[in-house]
């Protein structure tokens, strides 16, 4: 469920894609130091505003640097470091080590189970460094993966689970902004949720696999995820968040749509060409 909190480069200027890019480089150059070279496959979009998020709510102090790198050799870029790319770094780990082990009990190929393998030992290391909330994700992936099992069909159950792992993952620290996190994270990881299960519905459907939205007209989705978003971003309001509010308003009113529209878009080419048949 990676990919959905993207921003939308059409509505931004030169420069805000470059402020934006220096905290996706921030994450990339974090995984690489924290946990080797390997490690910058698990880079999202995901954890980038992750990173945004919190830090325009903590403002802490960054160490910029700039540098060239293997994917952009020709062109310096400017990133910044802070113990919030580090901690997004190691959750990075966490949840990319969860998703490979998924992927292996889905589809029971040795390829998901190799990879896993390849990063257990440095999701040991994270979980040595943060137990509790580790022990938390990982009760959270075991109850989604058996509301996902049972074949549950009320949306809601496995969407609030989601929601609930989302809200330990923006749980920087333990602090008086720790309950409007929650709130947020748990709002958003439902809205990612169901917005994952609506673009995945034909292609599980012809699988045979769970999707919690069998019995729903897809004519609700638009609905269903606008109130879901609605939620979302009523929640954001109650964080006192100045700094890059355009970058993540972008993200929370725009960018988290492209998918969805993309899908879309595709749908309706196909059916005009079938009708110009």
């Amino acid at each position: 469920m990676f990919g959905y909190l993207v921003i939308n480069a059409d509505r931004l200027t030169i420069e805000e894609k470059q402020h934006y890019r220096s905290f996706y480089c921030g994450l990339c150059k974090s995984l690489q130091e924290r946990h080797g070279a390997l490690s910058r496959i698990t880079l999202t979009y995901d954890m980038t505003f992750l990173v945004l998020f919190l830090s325009a709510l903590y403002n802490h102090e960054k160490k910029i640097r700039t540098e060239r790198c293997i994917i952009h050799p020709f062109k310096a870029n400017q990133y910044w470091l802070n113990e919030i790319t580090n901690y997004a770094a190691d959750m990075s780990i966490v949840l990319t080590y969860y998703n490979f082990l998924d992927d292996w009990v889905d589809e029971k190929k040795v390829l998901p189970l190799w990879k896993a393998k390849l990063f257990e030992r440095k999701y040991k290391q994270v979980v040595n460094q943060y137990p509790d909330k580790c022990a938390i994700i990982n009760n959270y992936l075991e109850e989604l993966a058996q509301i996902e099992k049972s074949g549950e069909l009320n949306p809601d159950l496995p969407a609030n689970c989601f929601g609930n792992l989302m809200s330990e993952i923006f749980i920087f620290k333990e602090d008086k902004y720790a309950k409007d996190l929650r709130a947020f994270g748990k709002a958003l990881g439902k809205f990612i949720y169901i917005m994952d299960a609506c673009l995945d519905l034909e292609k599980d459907l012809k699988k045979e696999r769970y999707n919690p939205l069998v019995t729903l007209s897809s004519k609700d989705f638009k609905t269903i995820l606008t109130l879901l978003m609605a939620d979302c971003t009523e929640k954001y309001k109650q964080l006192p968040i100045n700094q890059d509010k355009k970058l993540i308003e972008n993200i929370l009113y725009s960018g988290v749509w492209t998918r969805y529209e993309a899908k879309n878009k595709k749908r309706r080419d196909i059916n005009n060409d079938t009708r110009s048949l």
